[in-house]
């Protein structure tokens, strides 16, 4: 298929796009007639060079097939690409500042140990309240008694040990009846120190808070680096692993199994390798790449992406990478295949596969309905007949409604086997019953414009009936529309008669606006049209003169008086004014040039008239156009004073 035969198709569906390019669905019951003609006229407009071909080798996509000619999609490239905050799953969690305040609860299981602070109160029959910090030794020194080893105690039963302690030098506090009651309580803590190692993004020794377990404690050291393993987190305690934690676990369920062991100084947290990854992309609800365990399967990394959209495909693609090991050229490492997920046991996944979830095709099932109907639009077009289809739309049952429908010429286009509107079908309402309708039928409803007529004009101003009028005939003139209106009041007159004509737009918001423009040279033969505006201007005893004069405004209206007198009463010509170019603006819009051979005479004025004096804007230019026009008026001028002269003779 040529270059030129593509666009030739590009074009036509630019065009059938066009027509609905600023029409909302709602908005369909608008079309007119000559647009649904219009609309209908694009999708049967096939020729040669639109005709476009889908399974050109120009239109194709490249595509990959695997070692056994299994078609595939080809995975999108760029999906490698993407940065690895949004590409593997887990890692954000760590990326964030988290806060500890010296006021939360102590945790039952917090054992004291050397850089603690310990508030010791006592209140009864002895009241004092003293600090002790631990030594490095485990060691606070309290007077008349000594050191007193307390390292790796809770606070219950250092609280013991010390009640036992002082009952030496205070004895009440073992005296039930007279008792002096003691408390301990935490001060400032010290801060733990933890070692990581492995794929930590600070690795080495770190401070961590002593309240910490192993997902605080990874945050506070800046979170896994994107070759760490969420899986097998792994806890060392004297050289021995205590625990290993799976992140997952919490990340997909809420299950926290971590919180229970709490970090002492001298940890190991170590983060290992990632052995297995494998990125799931399309039609799951989450896509990204997930770590799997060697066990796992195709099955779990669908429930860690959420599972499938309402309209994932039942086949899924694989592409994968044939590991090291195994393969026997790097020119075959990788393979691409499709697979049904009924089979997913028999898939095995390996390191860097990629899973592609596509979306179940469009299935074309639906018919649309335009022009007069209350609710144009999409419908189901399977197993039912056109009638259905009309009464959901809607009008066919509204007495008023139907009367605006041309039911007996109902078109329906329909595709041919190139899938092109070449038929065309005229039904009426009463056979829609037994017309059965198909996929992507397109259903034409006309509107019968001789029932629904709103055709108006109006005549405003000096009229004795004004107000808006229907249109009845196509040769209504100004004069008649005037006689219908009741005719002119005393206060207005023929010369004082404009028309404008309004305009319905639409602006850029797609809102209705309307724009009027004046109607030139109109006498009461003018026919009128849709939406024509007559006014009847009063009657303005008064001439105007504007322009390049020294006194320019309102003049009172002299009976006979000329052009010339309206000058010379507006103060005379101003320097520069171009006196060969005044006009006349009359009452009723027209405009009439005052340098004519009737101006030798006198133009004759009316009330109500304008006379513009334009000013030349640069008067040191000599004109060659209107010193030639000048000369011209002039000698006609003088040729008709002969011709006078003559004929009186």
């Amino acid at each position: 298929m040529s270059k030129k035969q593509i666009i030739n198709a590009l074009i036509t569906c630019l065009l059938f796009s066009s027509i609905f390019s600023q029409i909302s669905v709602r908005d369909l019951d608008r079309l007119s007639n000559s647009q649904l003609d219009t609309l209908k006229e694009t999708l049967q407009s096939k020729t040669e060079d639109s005709d476009l071909d889908l399974n050109s080798d120009e239109l194709k996509d490249p595509i990959e097939t695997d070692l056994n000619n299994n078609v595939s999609f080809e995975i999108d490239k760029n999906m490698t690409e993407i940065s690895s905050d949004s590409i593997y799953f887990g890692y954000n969690y760590f990326k964030r500042d988290i806060n500890f305040f010296d006021n939360i609860p102590t945790p039952s299981d917090f054992r004291l140990g050397p850089g603690d602070e310990i508030i010791l109160s006592l209140w009864g029959e002895t009241n004092l309240r003293e600090r002790f910090n631990i030594n490095k030794d485990g060691m606070i020194y309290y007077s008349n008694i000594g050191f007193i080893n307390i390292s790796n105690k809770t606070l219950k039963e250092a609280e013991l040990l010390l009640i036992e302690e002082l009952s030496k030098i205070y004895s009440t506090l073992k005296d039930k009846s007279n008792s002096t009651k003691l408390m301990l309580e935490l001060g400032s803590l010290k801060s733990i120190n933890i070692y990581f190692s492995g794929h930590i993004e600070n690795p080495g020794i770190n401070l961590i808070h002593p309240f910490s377990d192993v997902f605080s404690a990874i945050i506070q050291s800046g979170g896994i680096n994107d070759n760490g393993s969420l899986r097998g987190v792994q806890l060392i305690r004297n050289n021995q692993i205590i625990t290993t934690v799976d992140f997952y676990s919490f990340f997909m369920g809420g299950i926290n199994t971590f919180s229970n062991i709490k970090l002492i100084d001298g940890d190991v947290i170590h983060i290992p390798s990632v052995k297995k990854r494998v990125m799931i992309s399309g039609e799951v609800n989450r896509p990204l790449t997930y770590e799997l365990l060697p066990y796992e399967s195709i099955l779990d990394i669908v429930s860690y992406a959420s599972g499938f959209t309402s309209s994932a495909s039942s086949t899924l693609i694989l592409t994968q990478i044939i590991p090291l090991e195994k393969r026997l050229s790097d020119d075959n490492a990788r393979t691409t295949a499709t697979f049904n997920f009924r089979n997913k046991e028999s898939i095995i996944l390996n390191d860097g596969d990629i899973i592609e979830v596509p979306s179940i095709p469009p299935v074309d099932s639906e018919v649309d309905i335009f022009g007069r109907v209350k609710f144009p639009g999409k419908y189901p077009g399977v197993n039912t007949t056109l009638k259905t289809i009309l009464d959901i739309a809607g009008g066919f049952d509204d007495p008023i409604f139907r009367k605006t429908i041309r039911e007996d010429e109902i078109l329906v286009l329909r595709q041919d086997s190139n899938k092109f509107y070449s038929t065309e079908i005229l039904v009426s309402y009463k056979d829609a019953n037994q017309f059965n309708l198909e996929p992507n039928d397109k259903i034409f409803i006309y509107e019968n414009i001789n029932y629904k007529n709103n055709f108006t004009y109006r005549v405003e101003g000096e009229v004795f009936k004004p107000g808006t009028y229907p249109i009845t005939s196509s040769d209504l003139t100004v004069g008649e529309a005037i006689s219908l209106a009741g005719g002119l009041t005393e206060l207005s007159s023929i010369r004082n008669l404009t028309v404008k004509q309004e305009f319905t737009e639409v602006d850029e918001q797609g809102n209705e606006v309307i724009s009027s423009e004046p109607v030139n040279d109109v006498n009461l033969d003018f026919k009128i049209g849709i939406n024509s505006v007559i006014i009847a201007s009063p009657f303005e005893n008064v001439v105007r003169v504007e322009g390049n004069v020294y006194n320019p405004g309102l003049i009172t209206f002299r009976k006979g008086a000329k052009l010339s007198k309206y000058i010379e009463l507006a103060g005379g010509y101003m320097p520069d004014s171009i006196k060969n170019e005044v006009y006349i603006k009359r009452a009723n819009g027209n405009i009439e040039k005052a340098n004519t051979f009737l101006s030798i005479f006198g133009r004759r004025l009316y009330p109500g008239d304008t006379i513009v004096v334009p000013l030349d804007e640069d008067p040191s230019e000599f004109d060659t156009t209107k010193f030639l026009s000048d000369l011209s008026s002039t000698l006609a001028n003088i040729a008709a004073i002969l011709v006078v002269v003559n004929q009186s003779k």
